[in-house]
């Protein structure tokens, strides 16, 4: 399937699609039993958010099917300067700029599963933030989302270390989560 795959910026009028392969992904994290994603986070408005910021992305096949979709972030992420954390990279340049892009809210379309959707995305993602100078892509998981970890290991991130999140207020209850990075620059 990946031939036949392209990756674009979501369009506003694909929110309520892109929501829906979202929901196809918190359906995959709770076979895990873990909070993940179980408690209304991501949303309508997380959607609206990455839209409005251009950071919203799908993965479209050959019949016009929007069958992947990922947040690919610019900007500094907060959660991502936590002290306990050693990153590959520094957080900043010299003019204070991101060294990195991040990738959140990912998921594949349930119809097409184990179909390379979401390394395809991922290897895009890759190519897009060297692009734009970035040394690396960072993102993190729940460590009860085996599949998650599973993937990036093939991926070729790296495994950090556990961090807890901070800034969720209220939408994940179980904050724990481990931190990834791959060098693309």
């Amino acid at each position: 399937m990946q031939n036949e795959l392209t990756m674009r910026r979501a369009e506003p009028e694909e929110a309520a699609r892109v929501l829906e392969i979202l929901e196809d992904g918190k359906r995959s994290i709770a076979r895990f039993g873990i909070e993940q994603w179980q408690h209304g986070y991501p949303n309508l408005s997380s959607v609206e958010a990455d839209l409005a910021q251009g950071a919203c992305w799908v993965a479209e096949d050959e019949g016009g099917r929007l069958v992947g979709t990922l947040a690919l972030c610019f900007d500094t992420d907060p959660e991502y300067t936590a002290p306990e954390l050693t990153w590959l990279t520094p957080n900043e340049n010299a003019a204070g700029e991101p060294t990195y892009a991040a990738i959140h809210r990912c998921a594949t379309a349930a119809e097409a599963l184990e179909r390379g959707v979401m390394g395809f995305m991922f290897k895009a993602a890759e190519g897009i933030a060297a692009a734009a100078g970035r040394q690396s892509i960072r993102v993190d998981t729940h460590p009860g989302n085996h599949a998650m970890r599973s993937f990036l290991a093939r991926q070729g991130f790296s495994e950090l270390a556990p961090f807890e999140l901070k800034t969720k207020d209220g939408t994940e209850t179980d904050l724990t989560r481990i931190a990834y990075e791959k060098l693309v620059g």
